[in-house]
């Protein structure tokens, strides 16, 4: 295939396409067959690597004008044939000459010289590297006599950079003068263009002539073959570059390779291999067990043919277009490359390198047996989950599940890879319920197989299987009956994932009031905590009175199982009740002491408290860092809690970022079908989307979701504004729609409700919707007694709508220069907390009521941008550079110039301003 598709390229005067940039070697041989006919013969020695047409000068000469005035003799050197004596020499007997052993072993001088002086002699001897030793012989004696007679000699010879021959190099024993020799090296860029615009019939694109360029290094034979399977194969010259020519192609690159011998045919398949592969800074001698220097030689020639490129770092050098690479791996089969990331794998191993470089090529092979793998990858993957880079946590913990294991560690495994997959969203969720059941079936011990069945039923729950997952606890809960602790611990588990649904979630409360009737001492913390919580979403509580419950549970000591339960539950009803530092330390302390899986009801639990203290005290930025949405909107999904997504879509709402906020919240709906109607997360989910649809000028669609979460509210029997205060956010709605009454209503209904619980967040948030609904001079006086109660309890989020609200009873009652003033402080508190929505209402407002338009500043706090402003809290709230970066997922460079320019723009010098800088705006 290879010789037709080169003699494709041949003219009709057989010196075509193949011969190009090789016409001083023609001349120069027709020189000296002239030079011969008179008597002075001579011997043209032509040498080069493979695959630069050697063999097509030898029949080009054969062909040529000169040879028509002499006598051609040709011999094909075979390695096949180096044991026969003279098969060489044999080759080149004509008429009238016979070539065998005289006494001392060479040819018959006298009858060669005798024909010579009837008829010259061109002698045509092609890869002379691999004739006969007696051959070889023989011709280096003709070398030396050659001058006195009417012969030509033109001898081949490959030398190849990286193969090693059997014999010295030819002619190196003859005299000086004696031979002419003549290196054959790859063709040029201009010699590739006018090969490729012969073939193409027109000018050749500048873009595949570099693509053949790199692919072949010039090289005719791999040029022709590549050209031929480009045309032939693909379909032509205007099939798209990125396809991968075949056939032909491989099959020369093939016989190239094998040219070049071992170890540098292994050590190509190695280089190719490990493209983009870090290797530790392993080289490829090493790789390819090569003491000789032979790979090293070659690697130079390929460089200094444009075949090589360099690599990134700690990586191996690689083929210049991967047209080359994928033929160099044409015919190697998957096992053999799998073998050489196990070797490699192995080598980084005992240098001791980095579980993840030495992980990294354990995925490429199937199983390799050692103890060592099985500990690299779960300390791999576990580093790659801490990270938050969840994909590479699966992909290595299923790889590790390749690896001999015993059942107790499988069981771990697949635990932790189930927990990493139902983040991850369908398909891959439904296969982690899978791994999580494997994972309860296979553990022996109590603690191992609560620790698997809560991660099970907390994916069920996750996915709308409520039921499933309580009947997954009540297995639990028929093991455990014995063991009192953990029985516990599997009822407080129960009843979080029974609050996924509402009616589940109600069955859960009754039977902890039967269980109370009977229990005179008083009920277990974590049921306790359970109906705390019940109690004070359906108005039976006070936030008083709460407190009183939480200082209950957080001084009774539970059992080792229950504690993070309680934890939890405690952490939630001191949020609720306005003691954000109490909740702050108890979030804080059970995220610490946390060792479960990151499905855990407690842990998830946690997280959602975290995050909505953070929208009470208006710290967006923080929030958006923390649930890895500052800089990808999406990225919260991949923490599977519909609650967090919910704070992510009115952070992103507050910082002025609609379309990121309505893009969130469209995703989080179709990446959740499956989730309870009478879920508490999904009620978030309708609120927050609610709000953004208020926010963005659709008051009938934001009515619709919120009156939906309230509906389904009810029928959990939450009705308190502790959680999603759905009232005041649809009375707005009313208003905007015309229908004052009944806004009114739901405002007072509101207000009710929150003087009940007794918190100014509450009572202020309500007084302010009942101001806007009232209107006239008793809605201003409401509207200030809200602004007062917020202020004086520094709830700077609830603050600014209040001053806003306001702001435009007072417009609208003709009072402009207090508006002004109520407005101006509304726009400076919603700059302080980065509230940029209510900075533009304000703003707005601030015009409608007369004041001069704010310039734009080019310093202070309003200069930053929204990733400087998001750093410089950051930065303010005492987290260090590498930290900023790792929350954000910026570089540490990129983290450090918004530093930088922060810094100017707000006239400080040290990082312990920043703070106080940003409090006052300036």
């Amino acid at each position: 295939m290879i010789s037709s598709a080169a003699g494709a390229c041949a003219g009709p005067d057989g010196f075509g396409p193949e011969l190009l940039e090789r016409r001083s070697v023609l001349d120069e041989a027709a020189r000296l067959a002239d030079h011969a006919r008179h008597g002075r013969g001579s011997l043209l020695l032509l040498t080069g690597p493979t695959g630069v047409g050697r063999s097509a000068l030898l029949d080009a000469l054969a062909r040529s004008e000169a040879a028509q005035l002499m006598t051609v003799l040709r011999a094909n050197c075979a390695a096949d044939e180096a044991g026969h004596p003279y098969a060489a020499a044999r080759q080149l007997a004509g008429p009238g000459i016979e070539f065998g052993p005289g006494p001392d072993g060479a040819a018959p001088w006298e009858v060669l010289r005798e024909h010579a002086i009837r008829r010259p002699l061109l002698l045509l001897v092609d890869d002379v590297q691999d004739a006969d030793t007696p051959s070889r012989c023989w011709l280096s004696q003709l070398g030396r006599r050659l001058e006195r007679l009417p012969v030509l000699a033109v001898v081949t010879e490959r030398r190849q950079p990286g193969r090693a021959g059997r014999a010295p190099r030819f002619g190196q024993d003859l005299p000086a003068g004696t031979v002419h020799p003549h290196r054959i090296g790859p063709l040029t860029r201009g010699g590739v263009a006018e090969l490729l615009s012969t073939r193409l019939g027109g000018p050749a694109p500048d873009d595949l002539v570099d693509d053949c360029l790199r692919a072949t290094g010039g090289t005719p034979l791999l040029l022709h073959a590549l050209l031929h399977a480009l045309l032939t194969e693909l379909g032509g010259p205007g099939h798209p570059l990125g396809d991968t020519p075949g056939g032909a192609f491989q099959d020369a690159v093939g016989h190239w390779l094998r040219a070049a011998g071992e170890p540098v045919t292994a050590a190509a398949r190695i280089l190719a291999q490990l493209s983009g592969h870090p290797t530790g800074g392993a080289d490829l001698p090493t790789l390819a067990a090569d003491g000789t220097g032979r790979v090293t030689e070659w690697l130079h020639g390929l460089r200094a043919h444009g075949m090589l490129q360099d690599g990134s770092a700690g990586r191996l050098d690689e083929f210049a277009h991967p047209w080359l690479r994928t033929a160099v791996l044409a015919d190697w089969s998957q096992q053999r490359r799998a073998d050489v990331h196990h070797r490699l794998a192995t080598l980084l191993y005992d240098r001791g390198e980095s579980e993840d470089l030495i992980a990294d090529h354990l995925l490429h092979t199937e199983v390799c047996g050692a103890e060592w793998a099985a500990d690299v990858l779960i300390g791999a993957a576990r580093t790659a989950q801490r990270a938050g880079r969840t994909t590479r946590a699966v992909q290595l913990f299923r790889r590790a599940l390749r690896e001999p294991l015993t059942g107790h560690r499988r069981g771990t495994v697949l635990l932790e890879l189930g927990c990493q997959e139902v983040t991850l969203g369908p398909p891959e969720s439904v296969t982690g319920t899978r791994h999580l059941a494997q994972a309860v079936r296979l553990h022996q011990s109590d603690e191992a197989v609560f620790e698997a069945a809560n991660a099970l039923g907390s994916a069920l729950a996750g996915r709308g299987e409520t039921a499933a997952a309580l009947e997954v606890m009540e297995d639990l809960a028929e093991r455990f009956a014995d063991h009192p602790e953990l029985a516990r611990a599997v009822h407080a588990a129960a009843a979080l994932i029974a609050s996924h649904d509402g009616a589940s979630w109600l069955q859960v409360v009754e039977g902890l009031r039967r269980i109370e009737a009977r229990t005179p001492d008083g009920l277990a913390p974590g049921a306790l905590g359970m109906l705390t919580e019940y109690d004070a979403t359906s108005g039976a509580l006070s936030a008083a009175e709460t407190a009183d419950r939480i200082e209950q549970l957080t001084t009774r000591t539970p059992d080792t199982f229950s504690r993070s339960y309680v934890n939890a539950t405690a952490a939630t009803l001191a949020q609720w009740a306005d003691l954000l530092p109490l909740a702050d330390g108890l979030v804080a302390d059970g995220l610490a002491a946390h060792r479960g899986t990151p499905l855990h009801p407690a842990y998830q639990c946690l997280l959602s408290v975290r995050a909505e203290s953070r929208m009470m005290r208006g710290q967006y930025a923080l929030l958006l860092a923390e649930l890895n949405s500052a800089e990808n909107h999406l990225g919260v999904l991949a923490l599977n809690n519909s609650h967090l997504t919910s704070q992510a879509v009115l952070a992103l709402l507050e910082t002025g970022r609609f379309a990121e906020a309505r893009q969130l919240a469209t995703a989080a709906v179709a990446e959740t079908p499956g989730v309870s109607e009478g879920s508490w997360e999904w009620n978030e989910l309708l609120y927050a989307r609610g709000l953004l649809e208020l926010a963005t000028g659709r008051p009938a669609e934001a009515l619709a979701d919120l009156q939906e979460c309230g509906r389904r509210q009810a029928e959990r029997h939450v009705v308190s504004p502790i959680v999603t205060p759905w009232r005041s956010a649809a009375a707005d709605c009313h208003l905007l729609l015309g229908q004052p009454g009944a806004a009114a209503e739901l405002a007072t209904e509101e207000l009710r409700l929150a003087r009940i619980w007794g918190t100014p967040r509450t009572v202020g948030r309500a007084l302010r919707a009942l101001g806007a609904a009232t209107g006239g001079r008793q809605g201003l006086t409401t509207a200030g007694e809200a602004v007062e109660l917020l202020r004086a309890d520094g709830l700077e989020a609830e603050l600014i709508p209040a001053l806003l609200g306001l702001g435009r009873l007072q417009l609208g009652g003709g009072r402009r220069a207090a508006a002004r003033d109520t407005l101006r402080e509304a726009v400076t508190v919603a700059e302080r907390t980065g509230a940029l929505r209510l900075v533009a209402v304000g703003t707005e407002l601030l015009l409608e009521s007369g004041a001069r338009p704010v310039k734009q500043r080019h310093t202070g706090a309003q200069a930053l941008t929204d990733s400087e402003q998001r750093v410089c809290r950051l930065a303010a709230e005492g987290n260090s550079n590498p930290e900023i970066a790792e929350l954000l997922h910026l570089a540490l460079r990129t983290v450090e110039t918004h530093l930088t320019n922060s810094f100017r723009k707000l006239g400080i010098r040290r990082r312990a301003e920043i703070a106080a800088r940003l409090a006052d705006g300036t």
